[in-house]
């Protein structure tokens, strides 16, 4: 059987997920970090990339994963910056100057020219400015590239009509040359193979493609239903509920950093303005939207019957999205339209909860147990 290996690191969490061809989850391992994502500054780039490996490498040894059966292997992170000097080495943070005391600033498209502002010196000797997906691929695959979606958020693509190209004159404004920055792929885009110490120490087959990769939020946007323009996405996030709308390119103004390229590439999804009443506490339901939470977000008093509220398919679990993009990737899934039918089909808040109360609190609704290989 072919499997698609699904990493993700958000929040404070980093998720495995191994999916078949048909979308079913066939296990799950996650494992708490001490350092959130978001907080990259506190984390040399290289204990990110052990601590992932680790995850992998105790999930393979349980069993939890086939080795052999892997095909691609999908991510999507929390954004992060990572410069790489002339030694093919990432530079350490408090080596730019990021600290407690100095942490630097949370958006990449203000982060970038602040950093290399303060250290023309090192700007100039960069061999890569990138993600920190980027870097966890170029360890495990030698390969650099990075993904439109840190392309976009860098602040130095052209606007939102050519996200995949870097643009000359912003480029250059932060000091950097386009010789320093990797090429942009779209998230399902095959960038490189695993290398043979990665194969040999693992058990991973030879020839496994890892992809360019996205960020968690775009991933469970791209899950949550087939991308038809106008569509609204309601988020129920941890701390707040974001109101999402996809729409076309030529919709979105150049330099909106509420808005997100979808995986694919062919559509995006704008944020809308305003705060988003939580419909779990009486809040108003759009039963024309479409709801996805990471977590259990099932309980609460919805102000709207249960029948009426649609759900996505990954509601109150992790995301298929970094998994199935690899599949993509491999060209499983050349009609999209049956890919969004069959393995993400929209359900019911009662169907949902039907479906929880049925099953133990180990288990997948949508899937065998937690880390039962078939």
């Amino acid at each position: 059987m072919s499997v698609l290996l699904g990493l993700e690191l958000s929040g404070d969490t980093i998720t495995l997920m191994a999916v078949d061809r048909k979308g079913t989850r066939l296990s799950v391992v996650q494992e708490v970090v001490s350092v959130p994502c978001i907080e990259d500054w506190k984390v040399h780039p290289d204990e990110r990339v052990r601590s992932v490996r680790a995850l992998l490498q105790h999930s393979l040894d349980e069993g939890k994963i086939r080795p052999g059966s892997i095909a691609a292997i999908g991510i999507a992170s929390t954004p992060g910056l990572v410069l790489v000097d002339a030694e093919m080495e990432p530079v350490p943070p408090r080596a730019i100057g990021w600290s407690e005391d100095e942490p630097p600033i949370p958006e990449l498209h203000e982060r970038i020219p602040s950093t290399l502002s303060k250290f023309p010196g090192l700007t100039r000797s960069l061999v890569a400015v990138l993600d920190i997906k980027d870097w966890l691929r170029y360890r495990w695959t030698g390969a650099l590239a990075t993904s439109s979606q840190f392309a976009w958020e860098s602040g130095l693509t052209p606007g939102s009509h050519s996200p995949e190209r870097w643009d000359p004159a912003r480029v250059d404004a932060v000091g950097l040359n386009s010789g320093q920055l990797p090429p942009v792929m779209p998230g399902h885009q095959r960038v490189g193979i695993l290398q043979e110490e990665m194969v040999r120490e693992t058990g991973l087959p030879r020839g496994t493609w890892f992809m360019a990769g996205t960020v968690p939020r775009a991933a469970r946007l791209w899950m949550a239903c087939e991308p038809k323009s106008g569509q609204r996405i309601i988020l129920l996030e941890k701390d707040n509920v974001t109101a999402w709308r996809v729409t076309d390119a030529k919709e979105v103004s150049p330099d909106d950093r509420n808005a997100i390229p979808a995986p694919l590439g062919d559509h995006w999804y704008v944020q809308e303005k305003g705060e988003i009443e939580d419909p779990r506490q009486g809040g108003a339901v759009d039963v024309s939207a479409i709801y996805d939470s990471a977590g259990d977000a099932g309980s609460g008093e919805w102000a709207a019957p249960a029948e009426d509220i649609r759900l996505s398919a990954d509601f109150g679990k992790p995301s298929r999205g970094p998994a199935l993009l690899a599949g993509v990737g491999l060209g499983w899934y050349r009609d999209m339209k049956p890919f969004w039918r069959k393995r993400c089909a929209i359900q019911t808040l009662a169907q949902w909860m039907e479906s929880a109360s049925s099953k133990t609190s180990t288990e997948d609704p949508m899937s065998p147990g937690l880390g039962a290989p078939q």
